[in-house]
């Protein structure tokens, strides 16, 4: 007969205590609460007098945190088992704990299905310790993990194409008769076109928790097998009506959004007639997660809704020319509501013209520019398709994230030509350029950058930059500095500052730097000029 298990309670909270303790029949897994520690110090002292097998602990503890007694117990070569209970907070925290051994953890609150079956788990474990009983969990567990192995291998190549995989299944007996089998993908926004945020070891933490919540949930409701391809999850889901995987996926987006504070993406692929035909709705599944990228990341796309998409490819082109001279039309007009509309609407044809294409997304969209920068030529706009001392148009909307990041990119670049028409309607360059060098003439001493002049009259800085050298013949930095330097000769013929003195009422904090920009503007330094000027 199997020997009573000993085991330690310790919360500060005595709630918790209370509520671990009514949460399982104990006595029926054959398991005795030998002890009840309220803090790290009195959990430590309890340890020698109680002599447990198994702790449950809070890791979080005044005295004493459930990290310092795991590595003392570590350390000390002792066979107690343990399993930490925290808040999914101190999920790093959790993470040390079980780099010393800790048996699991679970997230509070606790239910009663996690505790005994890792209370269950610990048990067989600390049974072990007989010789011919730990034989025979050695040979169950090869035979399991053996067994799983090769389900994930057939489901593997299942999806691969190779239909032969499900009659090994079927032998196996693991697959069932139903309607329909569908495949379902489950990616992490964060590996998704972008470098993890996550260390190695946290990443693998997060990946055993994302692992077990989606294997719990898929085992409720049965027929179902998780399976990993890549960095992905997938499962394969056998069921008899049509809104089952929508509705199961809904159900474990949300668990993963709640309980572990991850975004996820999941891609429902198209249902099939049998399991035999899972390669083909894999692919649809993938094609429903790259769907992400117009509809949204951290939520469930299914295949249909993307197909839903495409299919209005044919009916959209015809109907997006038109859109598009009734931008140029309303950028002519200066109509910025009516611009405003047909962006919107030119935008969401692109998306449906896109078919799920990340690339074919940002070719329409650049092309819309070009074909608008060539329609406005004779009005002198420039979209900035190649921007001054910054990355491409293309490039820039190449690395948007997300549909909606090319939808704002595309109307800035509306939104500038816009401003740049009501400039030459309105007749206002001309007044323009005086303030701008009424501004210079009253502000050269403090700090003027070609952003803050620009601003200054609401212009993009590198279309500012080009409507300064048309009026002027000369780029605003030489203009600038020749505010500057014809002030400081003033100042220098004109008064017996120091030459430091003249660089800072001329704005600059660098004397040296100052003389040399004077040098290259009047062929001397400061003082050789004043000389040469005296005499």
């Amino acid at each position: 007969m199997n020997r009573t298990i000993r085991v330690l309670l310790a919360d500060d909270e005595p709630v918790i205590l209370r509520g671990l303790k009514k949460l399982i029949s104990w006595s029926t897994l054959g398991l005795d609460i030998v002890g009840e520690a309220r803090d790290g110090i009195e959990l430590r002292a309890m340890i020698e007098s109680c002599k447990p097998d198994l702790i449950i602990s809070d890791i979080s503890m005044p005295g004493y945190s459930g990290i310092d007694i795991i590595r003392e117990i570590h350390q000390s070569g002792r066979t107690i088992k343990v399993i930490f209970i925290s808040a999914y907070q101190e999920f790093a925290y959790a993470r040390e704990a079980v780099q010393y051994g800790a048996l699991d953890y679970l997230v509070k609150p606790v239910n009663t299905g996690q505790l005994e079956q890792v209370v269950t788990r610990a048990a067989t474990l600390i049974r072990q310790e007989s010789q011919e009983e730990r034989n025979k969990e050695m040979l169950r567990t090869y035979e399991r993990r053996n067994l799983s192995v090769t389900v994930e291998e057939q489901l593997e190549q299942l999806t691969d194409g190779n239909k032969a995989a499900a009659v090994t299944l079927a032998r196996m007996g693991n697959t069932a008769i139903t309607r329909y089998a569908s495949i379902c993908v489950i990616e992490t926004d964060e590996y998704s076109d972008q470098p993890s945020r996550w260390e190695e070891r946290e990443r693998k933490l997060v990946e055993f928790a994302l692992s077990n919540i989606i294997k719990e949930t898929v085992d409720e409701r049965g027929n179902g097998y998780v399976f990993r391809k890549g960095e992905r999850f997938s499962v394969l889901l056998q069921h008899e009506q049509l809104a089952e995987p929508q509705q199961w996926m809904e159900d474990l987006h949300h668990k993963i959004n709640s309980f572990l504070k991850l975004q996820v993406t999941i891609g429902i692929g198209e249902p099939v007639g049998g399991v035999e035909e899972a390669a083909e709705s894999y692919q649809s599944a993938l094609k429903a997660l790259r769907f992400r990228y117009f509809a949204g990341s951290n939520r469930v796309i299914s295949y249909t809704e993307e197909q839903a998409a495409v299919s209005l490819q044919a009916a959209v082109l015809p109907g997006i020319q038109s859109v598009q001279s009734g931008i140029t039309e309303a950028l002519k007009s200066l109509d910025k509501e009516l611009l405003t509309a047909l962006t919107a609407e030119l935008l969401d044809n692109v998306s449906l013209l896109s078919g799920g294409s990340r690339n074919q997304a940002v070719s329409h969209v650049y092309n819309a520019i070009i074909q608008l920068e060539a329609d406005m030529a004779d009005f002198g706009v420039d979209a900035g398709l190649m921007n001054q001392g910054g990355k491409p148009l293309l490039e820039t909307l190449a690395d948007a994230p997300a549909f909606s990041t090319l939808r704002q990119e595309f109307a800035a670049v509306l939104l500038r030509m816009l401003e740049q028409l009501g400039c030459r309607a309105a007749g206002k360059e001309m007044p323009q350029l005086a303030q701008v060098k009424s501004y210079v003439e009253e502000h050269y001493a403090e700090n003027i950058t070609l952003e803050s002049i620009a601003a200054l009259v609401y212009m993009n800085p590198y279309y500012f930059s080009s409507f300064f050298k048309k009026h002027t013949g000369q780029n605003f930095k030489n203009y600038l500095t020749e505010v500057r330097m014809d002030h400081a000769r003033r100042l220098l013929l004109q008064s017996d500052l120091m030459v430091y003195e003249i660089a800072d009422r001329v704005g600059y904090n660098n004397a040296r730097h100052f003389s040399d920009m004077f040098k290259k503007q009047f062929g001397k330094l400061p003082q050789e000029y004043k000389q040469s000027v005296k005499h």
